[in-house]
Formats: C-alpha cells, structure tokens, sequence
C-alpha cells in the first residue's frame, strides 16, 4: 500500500509541522498554528472565484480586526476565536455552503476539528456564534470589494500568513 492509499483508508495527512492530524478523530496534541496559519493562507476564500487572490487567512483577519474594533474589552479569548473561526478549513479546505448543507458529514469533520483547535487554545467552542454576524458582514464587504466595485487590499499567502501569525501571538498571549 503506498502513501497516498494510506491516507485514504486512515483520513491521517502529513501537516508542515512534520505532525500527524487524523481527519477523523482530531486531537489537541495534533494542532499546530503554523499549519493553520499555513493552510489559511494558501487557500482561496469564496472558492478561489476572486479577482485576485484572496485567501482565507486575510478573512479571518478581517473578520479578528472588525470583532476587536467593536469592543476593546472583549476577552481576549473571543478575539482569538474570531481569528480562528475558519481554522479547520485550513486541514480540509472551504466547503461551499450549498455543499455543506447537503453534506452533513463534511460539517461533522468540520466540527470536530474546530472542537480540537478550541480545546488545544482554550476557547469555548460554543462561543463560535458570537463571531457569525461579524464573519457575514465582513463576508458582504468582500463580496462588495470583489463583484461590485469596491475596495479591497489583496495580500499574497506569506503577508496573510505573517499578519494572521501576528494577530495570534497578540490574543493568545493576552
């Protein structure tokens, strides 16, 4: 059996960090940020469909700066969870939502990760709804900057990855 097949039949992949991360039964122990930061940053955000190449990293800042700008108070752990609300997307990729609704196990895998990285940081998993509204407006904003003519600075994935990283460091040691 080669390598390839291997990974098939587990659902285990080689992450950057030289870890082992199942798909199907994550662990905290399995979570690394520089794979986050790397998967985040090396994939496009609304399918890869933009203009120019905006990943999701960038999102996630995005939707980290506009979440801390409402309220400096918020704890800081929520900050980081709003850095980190797309997180398992960086192990498995952005599913469209159509897809995802009609494919319920990919949302299954998908919560699964998000509980492994919220535990391996700390956060409360079931906090992540205090992010949705912020994460849909900046959705609309880019959509806007994208399809409508508006405004956006487009970084390329090592200037995401390094803002992302840095946003991290900020919340995480607060």
């Amino acid at each position: 059996m080669n390598i390839l097949d291997l990974s098939i039949e587990t659902g285990i992949i080689q992450t950057l960090s030289g870890k082992q991360f199942s798909l199907f039964e994550p662990t905290p122990e399995m979570i690394d940020i520089r794979d986050i930061a790397a998967g985040l940053s090396n994939k496009g955000h609304f399918s890869g469909l933009t203009p120019s190449y905006f990943s999701i990293a960038q999102h996630c800042v995005m939707v980290c700066d506009e979440f801390a700008f409402w309220d400096f108070f918020i704890d800081p752990k929520l900050k980081l969870l709003a850095l980190l609300h797309d997180a398992a997307e960086a192990y498995i990729g952005d599913m469209i939502k159509p897809l995802k609704v009609r494919i319920p196990q990919f949302a299954e895998v998908e919560e699964n990760i998000m509980k492994a990285i919220c535990a391996k940081y700390e956060m409360d998993y079931s906090s992540l709804h205090l992010i949705k509204a912020t994460d849909l407006f900046i959705q609309e904003v880019e959509y806007n900057a994208f399809y409508n003519e508006g405004r956006i600075t487009y970084m390329n994935p090592e200037k995401a990855k390094l803002e992302f990283l840095d946003r991290f460091k900020i919340y995480c040691n607060s």
